[in-house]
């Protein structure tokens, strides 16, 4: 199987990337709207140095390739109330509808559920964002519940893992 995209560690050069994708208005249309440069400049920074083990870059797949842009961001944290961990992933605009999310979010969720052993993953998006969506229904995660959050009704997705696609 050839895949589109792989999760890595970020490098201290994808700062300015990441502080895009935090800044982007298509990237945060759902999520809030676009941060300010410096507060997401601090953002990216911060991601970049704590090195967690629970968050990624998405590169393109060929690590042999000479280039290795940062695509996007994939990382599994608490919930909201901290009972669940959460997937969320945010990719810039020039590498949306290609793939590479759902291949990211797939890796993420086998992480979670080999890696980490967990045995639920949620993912919460907007109800109106159509996109994350198809998206979290593509990866096999199902719909729980509607809520109310951030002044507007976000959708509660849930993944475990004998749940379809989480083995690419």
């Amino acid at each position: 199987m050839s895949f589109l995209c792989r999760l890595a560690p970020f490098q201290p050069s994808d700062a300015t990337a990441l502080a895009r994708i935090f800044t982007e208005p298509q990237v945060r249309e759902y999520l809030g709207g676009p941060m300010d440069a410096q507060p997401a400049a601090e953002r990216a920074q911060g991601m970049i140095d704590e090195k967690l083990p629970t968050i990624w870059a998405i590169r393109p797949a060929d690590p042999a390739a000479p280039e290795q842009p940062l695509l996007g961001v994939i990382w599994l944290r608490p919930h909201h109330g901290g009972a669940d961990v959460e997937i969320s992933y945010a990719l810039l605009p020039e590498h949306l509808g290609r793939g590479y999310a759902t291949e990211a979010v797939t890796a993420g969720l086998q992480h979670a559920f080999h890696g980490l052993g967990l045995t639920r993953v949620v993912a919460e998006t907007q109800t109106l964002n159509e996109r994350s969506v198809r998206l979290l229904e593509r990866v096999g995660m199902s719909f729980e519940r509607e809520l109310e959050r951030f002044g507007a009704r976000q959708s509660l997705y849930v993944a475990t893992p004998d749940g379809p696609n989480v083995s690419l």
